[in-house]
Formats: structure tokens, C-alpha cells, sequence
């Protein structure tokens, strides 16, 4: 039967595969790069006067999401430096 503990340290295992797949396509400065350009790219459209309230919404998700990512780059950098 499994305690707790043993579910927590499995997730913790999954959780470590799930990221470690993820940055072995792109580093997470490349992807917070595409992120960025594309949030660049609809800022400095010319038609910026249609970006309403929702896209703003989406545009701070995206900030969010880059933070995230940075934030999750790091610490696997620094897990599979063990």
C-alpha cells in the first residue's frame, strides 16, 4: 500500500520527467524568446487601438507564462547539475 510519502515522492519523479522532456526541445531562454516576440509583435502592430481588454488579459498570461518557465529552467538546470 502506498503512504503519502511514496505518492509524493512519485509525483515528484513525474513532475521532474515532465520538465526534463520539456526543456530537452527548447532551452527556456528560447522559449521565453518566442513568447516575448510574439507579444512584441502584436504590441507594435498598427492596429494596437484593437487590442482590448481580453487580449491585454492574454498578453499579461503570457508575461506570466515566460516568468514561469524561467522559474522552472532554473531549477532544472540546477536538479540535473546533481
Amino acid at each position: 500500500m502506498n503512504t503519502p510519502i511514496d505518492d509524493s515522492d512519485e509525483i515528484e519523479k513525474r513532475t521532474y520527467e515532465i520538465v526534463k522532456a520539456f526543456f530537452q526541445t527548447d532551452s527556456a531562454s528560447e522559449i521565453i524568446g518566442s513568447l516575448h516576440f510574439m507579444v512584441e509583435s502584436l504590441l507594435f502592430t498598427e492596429n494596437l487601438v484593437n487590442v482590448g481588454p481580453e487580449m491585454r488579459v492574454h498578453i499579461a498570461n503570457q508575461l506570466r507564462v515566460a516568468n514561469l518557465i524561467s522559474q522552472l529552467g532554473e531549477c532544472y538546470r540546477l536538479h540535473a547539475g546533481k
